[in-house]
């Protein structure tokens, strides 16, 4: 399970054309097939240089190497079972996997592709993040009744203790760009309302806990560069039939949610569908270092649908909170900030950008690739 493996690829011939503010095109990197048939790309990162992806291949049970430059795989590390993400810390060396089945995190050695190292964490392990300092490692475990989030510690590579939530299923965390505190998000199964929770990273507390009116399905958490919002994919039930008939009946929304960090500030989710044009089930999103634009890796429809961050943000802070809660049901908003709905492989539950910005890369889980899109330059 811990060896090494080495796995040629090779950049796929098919190649499609947009037209944006410049060109924007998709490629697909071909070889993230590893140890099974189908081996699932459940996650996407960079190196901190840029030069190297990591795919987490949820059903392969390992982490694909791609040469971020040449567009072709160099590796495949063995990790535990079901892992479904990976975080690098800031020197490019130590890369975190969280195997969700195992109970695990995985510490790949980068350069030798190789695991050095398994740390036993709470129940189903699904999102892990590094501090911006490199000295801490969080694991949200979303398993049956886990309200943890667990704490490890880089240097020693040991667990050193927990974050009490005040609900369940942590799904994913986000770390502020000062450092100073993070955002998770708790995706309670059966909960009207789930929500997103404030964490102090100086003594590993919660500060607040905002519920998410009428939410579902929370996928992904990011922080805006500056630190002023957090960006949440959602999917917003609009009665509460059972979950099973409400999904038969296509009777969900697609939505960004749009939070403030201050204290008590807005909660905007802003509507991702339009018209007879649905982004279902939204999951992965990345935003740019400059905080201009909004990468939503949208897995029931196939795309990367980008939006204009800078005018969600005009619509965010010219409004009150009750007239946010009215734009919720506007299928005609989404067309005041949406850029570019852009098709990529089957199921992209993932979305990555490049530290220069100028490439965002789709794990795509059913078509077993990843998706190299053009960004958009002004």
């Amino acid at each position: 399970m811990k060896r090494s493996r080495f796995l040629a690829g090779i950049l796929g011939a098919a190649m499609l054309s947009f037209v944006l503010a410049q060109t924007t095109y998709a490629g697909f990197i071909q070889g993230t097939r590893v140890k099974t048939e189908h081996p699932s790309p459940f996650q996407i990162s960079t190196s901190p240089d840029g030069n190297t992806l990591f795919v987490v291949n949820q059903s392969g049970h390992s982490v694909t190497f791609v040469d971020a430059k040449a567009n072709k795989v160099i590796g495949e590390v063995a990790v535990e079972v079901q892992p479904e993400y990976a975080a690098c810390t800031p020197d490019g060396k130590t890369l975190y996997v969280c195997n969700a089945e195992s109970d695990s995190v995985s510490v790949v050695d980068i350069p030798s592709k190789s695991v050095k190292k398994t740390i036993k964490v709470g129940d189903w392990p699904c999102s892990v993040k590094v501090t911006t300092d490199g000295k801490r490692a969080y694991v949200c475990c979303s398993g049956n009744l886990w309200n943890k989030i667990d704490i490890i510690d880089t240097s020693a590579n040991e667990k050193v203790g927990e974050i009490d939530l005040p609900d369940y299923g942590p799904r994913d965390i986000s770390i502020s760009p000062d450092g100073k505190q993070a955002a998770a998000i708790l995706d309670t199964t059966g909960e009207i309302n789930r929500s997103v929770v404030f964490i102090d990273l100086n003594t590993n507390k919660v500060t607040e806990h905002r519920r998410i009116r009428h939410s579902a399905n929370l996928r992904a958490v990011t922080y805006s560069p500056d630190g002023r919002y957090v960006l949440i994919t959602e999917e917003k039930p609009k009665n509460w039939l059972p979950v099973c008939i409400a999904e038969n009946g296509e009777v969900f929304t697609n939505n960004v949610v749009v939070v403030e960090t201050r204290p008590g500030g807005k909660i905007a989710q802003m509507p991702l569908d339009e018209l007879n044009n649905y982004d279902g089930n939204p999951y992965g999103i990345a935003i740019d270092k400059q905080g201009k634009y909004v990468y939503i890796g949208v897995r029931g429809m196939h795309r990367v649908t980008i939006l204009d961050f800078e005018k969600i943000r005009r619509i965010v802070d010219g409004n009150t909170q009750d007239q946010l809660d009215l734009l919720a049901d506007d299928l005609n908003l989404v067309n005041s900030y949406l850029v570019k709905r852009v098709p990529v492989g089957l199921g992209p539950s993932s979305v990555a950008l490049s530290p220069d910005g100028k490439f965002c890369y789709a794990a795509n889980y059913f078509s077993s690739n990843v998706s190299v899109i053009r960004t958009p330059q002004d």
